[in-house]
């Protein structure tokens, strides 16, 4: 007998070395592990092997890429619809800026059910009043479900759009490997324990806060005995704010840029301390990946961060945005007689709450709730018989 399975199709602007994309990817290969699912991954723009995840795409899942270029594109917007109205999906799913590539064919589909994650606070994901008031009406109406990552991204989602409609999945990661690179990383910058390793993984913007950081990092530098040497892992995205801080960090050996890099598991695992100064965020994949290999995160106190991290428990927050605060935050981590103990409790707080799993089966669920209010319910009926079988620790949910 023929086995229905629920076609899931997500759709990105690309999948660049981003906290978004990853999670695309690896939300896709955990629910393509089951055979009832067939999962379909589409990037609306080119991607180049070397500057994207794509080489991380399981087997068993679909990729397609419309290769558009910068700008927006009329002929990929036809035929992205033409490829759906073909293929059929139970469900749609959006993030970042792909959203509205999806208008043609939702006016016309009443069989998919749409969603769209907002990978960030909802001002900031989505600005400008004609985009806004789009968008709105179409969570307004429920024709496309928004999809919120943590608690503080649900409320400012409900102050923005005035809505509050929204379902909270929080992100995961699978646990981190290190590569064949890892020996080489571990002798070049941890062969002894005279300095105390952090890293930074993000890409260089202002919201970032790379500036902060350095600063910070150079205040304790020129009090303490203990040196700090920071690695910045990261595309550019603002050449103007890299320029600025290859100044700031001109003739400082102890600062480095390494530029993007896939293979974050080899650093974060040497590393003594893992640092995000941002001034917003939502819900960062990059402290998901330090908390599961034990890189003690320290963090500025925005957003869901003060509900990922707790002082002292799981990391460190400083008191505010501030260059002293941060510097504290630091010197904190450095001489604390806990760090052993806060390894362990990060990994602890993955394993509960942040692993790929976990929300695997939260976004299943959901998936196949809304699906049975469409007018594919049948389909879902025969689904629902049939529950998705993932094994952790042995044990099948």
């Amino acid at each position: 007998m023929h086995m229905l399975k629920l076609k899931i199709v997500h759709i990105i602007g690309n999948l660049g070395l981003g906290g978004a994309e990853r999670f695309v990817i690896d939300l896709c290969n955990e629910i393509a592990r089951n055979e009832r699912y067939e999962l379909s991954i589409i990037s609306l723009c080119e991607n180049q092997d070397k500057n994207s995840f794509v080489k991380d795409i399981a087997p068993n899942v679909n990729y397609l890429s419309f290769n558009k270029k910068k700008g927006f594109s009329l002929a990929v917007l036809l035929k992205l619809t033409n490829w759906l109205k073909m293929y059929r999906p139970h469900a749609v799913h959006s993030h970042l800026n792909s959203s509205e590539y999806l208008t043609l064919y939702r006016l016309f589909n009443n069989q998919t059910v749409f969603y769209h994650t907002i990978h960030n606070v909802a001002e900031v994901e989505c600005t400008g009043y004609f985009l806004k008031h789009f968008r709105k009406l179409h969570y307004w109406m429920n024709r496309v479900i928004p999809v919120t990552i943590s608690k503080n991204a649900s409320r400012t989602y409900k102050e923005y759009y005035n809505l509050s409609n929204d379902v909270l999945i929080e992100n995961g990661r699978p646990p981190l490997k290190i590569t064949e690179s890892y020996q080489d990383i571990f002798h070049q910058y941890k062969s002894t324990d005279k300095e105390f390793l952090l890293v930074h993984v993000g890409r260089i913007s202002a919201e970032k806060n790379q500036l902060m950081l350095i600063r910070a990092v150079q205040a304790f530098n020129a009090k303490e005995d203990k040196k700090c040497r920071l690695l910045i892992i990261g595309e550019v995205h603002d050449e103007k704010l890299f320029r600025h801080l290859k100044i700031q960090a001109d003739g400082d050996d102890l600062v480095e840029f390494l530029g993007g890099r896939s293979n974050v598991a080899d650093y974060l695992s040497i590393a003594d301390g893992f640092c995000l100064p941002s001034v917003f965020e939502g819900m960062p994949i990059t402290i998901i990946e330090s908390l599961s290999l034990g890189c003690i995160p320290i963090c500025t106190p925005i957003g869901a961060l003060t509900l990922m991290i707790e002082d002292g428990v799981t990391g460190f927050l400083s008191e505010d945005l501030s260059v002293r605060s941060y510097c504290d935050a630091i010197k904190r981590a450095v001489y604390s007689r806990d760090r052993k103990m806060i390894k362990q409790n990060a990994i602890t707080e993955f394993q509960n709450k942040y692993h790929i799993e976990i929300s695997a089966k939260r976004h299943l669920k959901t998936y196949i709730s809304m699906l049975s209010h469409a007018e594919r319910k049948e389909d879902a009926s025969v689904l629902l018989l049939y529950p998705s079988k993932f094994k952790r620790n042995d044990k099948v949910y």
